[in-house]
C-alpha cells in the first residue's frame, strides 16, 4: 500500500514538475521580443546568423545569446549543409501555438466586449489577423450604424458575396437602391435557416427580394437548412465584414478586416455554403 501510495505521489509531483517546466519555457519566450522575433523569422525558412542580424535590432552579443538559448532549449537547430539556423520540429509546434495564443490575447485586447461572441472555433485563420481590422459600429446612438456601414460598402462596391446569420434588411435596401439608379453590383447572398424563415414569411421582404431578382434576371438569394454563427460579407474580394448580434441590446457588432488570410477564408466558406444551398425562389414557390 505504501509503495503504491508513494508511486502516485511521485507521479503527481512529476506532473507538477513538467507543468512548471512548461510554464517556465513559455515565460522564457515571452520575456524577450528578440527570441520571439527570431522564431518568427525562422518560421518563414532557414536563415544565416548574418541574415538574422540584418532583420533584428539586436546587437551581435545579444543575438548570439538568443540563438544559444533557443538552441539549448531545442527550439532551433543548425543545418549541417550550410550552418543556417532553422526551427526544429518542436520549435515549429511551439511557435505555432505561441503565435495562436498571442493572437487570441491581441484580439481580446482589441475587441474586449466582442471576443466572447466571436465564433473563433469556426475561423481557421490566425486570430491575430483580426488585429489588423477595426470595429465599425462606432459610437453612434443608432443601433444599426454598423449595418449601415456594411450596406454602404455593398452599394459602393462592384461585388458582394454574403453568408447571413444575423438579420437586417439594410443590405437588401441598399442593393435595391443601387439597381434603381442603374448600378450593377454583383450580389450573391446565402441566408441561414432562421433568416430564410423571415424572408419567406414577411410579405414585404418577399416582394423586395423577388423584385431584385426580377430586375437582375438572376438568382441572388439562396437558402440553407442550417444555422451559421455570424454573418460574413465579402466586398470586392478584398474586404470582409464579420457581424454578430449584441447580447443584451438592439443592433450588431461588426469587425471590418482586409487581411489576406481572412479574405481567403471568407471566400472559401461562402462558396462552400452556397454550393450546398438552394435558390430561395424555389422554397418560395413551394410555400405558395
Amino acid at each position: 500500500m505504501t509503495a503504491k501510495g508513494s508511486g502516485k505521489q511521485m507521479t503527481g509531483e512529476g506532473n507538477d514538475g513538467l507543468a512548471g517546466n512548461a510554464v517556465e519555457s513559455v515565460a522564457f519566450l515571452a520575456r524577450s521580443e528578440h527570441r520571439l522575433h527570431v522564431l518568427d523569422l525562422l518560421a518563414d525558412g532557414d536563415r544565416s546568423r548574418e541574415k538574422l542580424r540584418e532583420r533584428t535590432d539586436a546587437t551581435r552579443v545579444t543575438l548570439s545569446r538568443v540563438l544559444g538559448d533557443l538552441e539549448a532549449r531545442g527550439f532551433i537547430q543548425r543545418r549541417n549543409v550550410d550552418g543556417n539556423y532553422e526551427l526544429s520540429t518542436f520549435g515549429e509546434l511551439v511557435h505555432r501555438d505561441f503565435a495562436r495564443l498571442l493572437g487570441t490575447v491581441s484580439v481580446g485586447q482589441s475587441y474586449p466586449d466582442l471576443i466572447s461572441r466571436l465564433p473563433t472555433d469556426w475561423f481557421d485563420f490566425d486570430l491575430q489577423c483580426l488585429v489588423d481590422g477595426e470595429q465599425v459600429h462606432g459610437e453612434s446612438a443608432d443601433p444599426l450604424a454598423g449595418a449601415r456601414t456594411v450596406a454602404n460598402a455593398i452599394r459602393e462596391g462592384s461585388s458582394c458575396a454574403s453568408l447571413v446569420g444575423t438579420f437586417t434588411s439594410l443590405p437588401m435596401h441598399a442593393h435595391e437602391t443601387d439597381i434603381r439608379v442603374g448600378g450593377d453590383t454583383d450580389v450573391r447572398v446565402v441566408f441561414d435557416s432562421t433568416v430564410t424563415e423571415a424572408m419567406l414569411e414577411d410579405q414585404s421582404l418577399r416582394a423586395k427580394w423577388r423584385g431584385i431578382e426580377d430586375a437582375t434576371d438572376s438568382t441572388v438569394y439562396y437558402s440553407l437548412d442550417q444555422r451559421v454563427p455570424c454573418t460574413i460579407d465579402l466586398i470586392d474580394d478584398e474586404r470582409v465584414f464579420l457581424t454578430v448580434d449584441r447580447e443584451q441590446e438592439t443592433g450588431f457588432d461588426i469587425i471590418s478586416c482586409s487581411h489576406p488570410d481572412v479574405v481567403a477564408w471568407a471566400d472559401r466558406v461562402i462558396c462552400e455554403y452556397r454550393d450546398s444551398a438552394v435558390p430561395l425562389n424555389q422554397l418560395s414557390a413551394s410555400a405558395d
